[in-house]
C-alpha cells in the first residue's frame, strides 16, 4: 500500500512570536526616514522644511566611478550628489 505524503508546513511554535515581513519594512523605512531627517536637518531648513525625491538612472560603470570618489571624499553615493547639486546651483 502507497503511503499518503504528509503535508509539510513549517510554522512556529506557539509560543514564538515574529514580527511580520511586512512589519520590519515598515520600521525599517520609519528609521531610515529618521536617519534621513537627521542628515538633512540644514538642507531642509534652507528648503523650508520641504524636500523633493529625485531619481535617475547611470550606468554600471558611472556608478562604480561615483561610488569610489564619494567613498575617497569620506561620504555616502547620496551625500556626494547633493554636494556637487549644491555646489552646481551656487554658480
Amino acid at each position: 500500500m502507497a503511503e499518503a505524503k504528509k503535508s509539510q508546513k513549517l510554522s512556529l511554535k506557539p509560543s514564538v512570536q515574529k514580527t511580520s515581513v511586512q512589519e520590519e519594512a515598515a520600521a525599517w523605512v520609519e528609521s531610515r526616514n529618521a536617519a534621513e531627517l537627521a542628515n538633512s536637518t540644514v538642507r531642509e531648513e534652507a528648503n523650508n522644511g520641504k524636500s523633493k525625491r529625485v531619481t535617475f538612472e547611470v550606468t554600471e560603470a558611472q556608478h562604480q566611478e561615483i561610488k569610489i570618489r564619494a567613498t575617497k571624499k569620506g561620504m555616502t553615493i547620496k551625500e556626494y550628489m547633493i554636494a556637487l547639486v549644491e555646489e552646481e546651483l551656487k554658480r
